[in-house]
């Protein structure tokens, strides 16, 4: 037993999940330290790669769970449930892979890239190094990384790392509960390029298979709080605002735990989306300003798309001059970034703020280019969208037969996008009142209502 505080020893016989009898009076009082407040330990857990935030989430339930209520004959509590419990968590976190040889991940993912589609998934689909664990978290990466690049391939790459995972046996994860938090990571990657790609129904089902591996798992908490992200995405998408916003503030709440303040900024502006599709721009502003002081300077793409946000929030409250000004300051942030879905909701919100401020025929222009963007990049929502604004342009400079030629082409992709029949005779009213302002106005706002989960924002299509 040791005196005063566990040492860094102490720790690592507790973290590798030593379960000998004669460790269990140590390991019972290493455990009260570790939910405890102990600054000496959290020094040895820093020391070691491990802050106490992550290691209190992964042993709280199980500890709270476990561990007897009712006092000793001395009046003490009997924390060895606790421990066991825990030490079961904490060892199969920490379990190691099992992979015979390093596996050139980077290699293998350039040979799959460089092939044609059903040559990928054969490879995968024979199993050996092609399932294994450090080539899925590199199909998992990879496929992030084009989120604003290549939908398509995003999709294909994610779809091909849920085929790896499944393939993939526990042995080479670790362990059951580290293949689950592998495979749930995967089918959440796929999920999330399901959803950016306009497949609802199937990104769906695959977050709903996600969340099923993710309660089989370690309870790793930043997987936890990975997921929480996507699928409050997924409820912005289905107008189920008030549980997004749940599912950032918990998202939230575990990152600042973990002391990931870069994390936290994400999980506020996904909040804010909600809250403005929710219809509370001022709400959403101030959100908004508390998630850009805690951006990290090395992630433009999040800034743009808080201050993305924090535009189309000023546009909402008709204040288009403040909109406007801002969008001056981060243009040459815009300018940095060279990903082509960026630069097309740059251009995009580009006409939006024309439209509102009266520059009819440059917003024309600029939604034009914005739709036809989107178009070569087979983003039927966006087309749709942008399509939209287009008509409150025509609306305005009085072009009735634009106006109908617009909704007869859009017609056809919200048919396809199985929106409500609502949606579908708002827009078929609009040809009727196409030289009437005011009406085929108010319809416009009318159809911007029930299509608004449909819209991605940047930071929507996961910044993480």
């Amino acid at each position: 037993m040791f005196e005063g505080h566990p040492k860094t020893d102490d720790f690592e016989l507790f973290l590798r999940g030593a379960s000998r009898l004669g460790h269990r009076a140590a390991n019972a009082q290493v455990l009260r330290h570790l939910l405890s407040g102990c600054a000496v330990c959290q020094d040895h857990l820093d020391a070691m790669g491990w802050s106490r935030q992550c290691i209190v989430r992964l042993l709280l339930p199980a500890a709270e769970v476990s561990r007897d209520t009712t006092p000793s004959a001395t009046g003490a509590y009997d924390y060895s449930g606790a421990f066991s419990a825990a030490e079961k968590a904490v060892s199969a976190f920490l379990a190691a892979e099992q992979i015979p040889a390093e596996i050139p991940a980077q290699q293998i993912l350039a040979e799959l890239e460089a092939l044609e589609e059903r040559a990928r998934i054969g490879k995968v689909k024979s199993g050996g190094v092609y399932t294994s664990p450090p080539v899925i978290r590199a199909l998992i990466e990879r496929s992030h990384s084009l989120r604003y690049r290549d939908a398509a391939e995003m999709l294909r790459l994610a779809q091909l790392a849920r085929l790896a995972a499944e393939g993939c046996s526990a042995s080479a994860a670790g362990n059951e509960r580290k293949l689950a938090d592998l495979r749930a990571r995967a089918w959440g990657q796929y999920g999330t390029a399901l959803r950016v790609c306009g497949q609802p129904q199937a990104a769906e089902a695959a977050l709903a298979a996600s969340l099923e591996h993710r309660r089989q798992g370690t309870g790793d908490p930043a997987l936890h709080a990975w997921l929480l992200e996507r699928t409050s995405s997924f409820a912005i998408f289905q107008d189920r605002y008030e549980e997004a916003i749940t599912m950032c503030v918990e998202a939230g709440q575990i990152y600042q735990e973990l002391g990931n303040d870069h994390s936290f900024a994400f999980t506020l502006i996904q909040k804010a989306i909600a809250i403005l599709y929710s219809g509370e721009a001022a709400w959403a502003v101030r959100t908004l300003n508390q998630a850009i002081p805690l951006i990290d300077k090395e992630d433009p793409h999040l800034l743009v798309a808080a201050c993305h946000n924090l535009i189309r929030c000023y546009i909402d409250l008709d204040r288009p001059d403040q909109a406007l000004a801002l969008y001056a300051e981060i243009r040459d942030l815009y300018k940095e970034i060279d990903d082509p879905l960026i630069l097309l909701r740059m251009v995009w919100q580009q006409g939006a703020l024309l439209r509102d401020l009266g520059h009819l025929r440059a917003a024309e222009a600029a939604l034009l280019k914005a739709r036809k963007g989107y178009q070569e990049e087979k983003l039927a929502f966006e087309v749709a969208l942008v399509s939209l604004d287009l008509t409150t342009v025509y609306v305005k400079l009085g072009l009735a037969e634009e106006v109908r030629r617009t909704v007869l082409t859009t017609v056809p992709i919200f048919h396809a996008l199985r929106v409500k029949l609502e949606t579908l005779a708002a827009l078929l009213q609009i040809q009727k009142v196409a030289d009437q302002e005011q009406q085929a106005l108010e319809l416009i706002r009318t159809l911007h209502s029930l299509v608004e989960p449909l819209r991605h924002p940047a930071v929507d299509v996961d910044a993480q």
